[in-house]
């Protein structure tokens, strides 16, 4: 029997309010079922020498063409464990609120089937990853 890897990393994600419109992207990753097409808040890893709000400020410009800027870390942090073919990825979660400045031209993303801007009111209309939920809740409750 062959032993299964795991691996953890550390992900930051962007929660970016225009015109009582939420940001959403929906997820494309079919080698994880509970992943897969999901809707998520934009956001990655940081690349090596990079802040936190470095990265999630990158990573809104790259998934979704957003030019944003960071107002504050979020009160919450989300752990994940994910299946993947090659073992499990524990996922740590750390949440941003952004504020939005601009848009531009976003390239092709192989993670991101697609982009929204949800009306705040019709957010838990959407399926999404865990701990989007949280997150939400803690944007609007602080």
């Amino acid at each position: 029997m062959k032993a299964s890897l795991t691996r953890q990393i550390t992900v930051f994600v962007g929660l970016v309010v225009k015109d009582g419109k939420i940001l959403l992207v929906r997820r494309n990753e079919p080698e994880v079922t509970g992943a897969h097409m999901k809707w998520e808040f934009p956001g990655g890893k940081a690349d090596f020498g990079e802040t936190s709000e470095e990265a999630i400020v990158r990573e809104l410009r790259e998934e979704t063409g957003v030019i944003a800027t960071v107002k504050r870390l979020l009160p919450h942090v989300q752990t994940v464990y994910w299946d993947y073919p090659w073992g499990t990825q524990h996922t740590i979660i750390f949440g941003f609120e952004c504020e939005y400045v601009s848009s531009k031209k976003r390239k092709k993303d192989h993670h991101v089937e697609s982009i929204a801007w949800v009306p705040l009111e019709k957010y838990y209309e959407y399926q999404t990853l865990p701990g989007g939920k949280e997150f939400f809740e803690t944007l609007k409750s602080t």
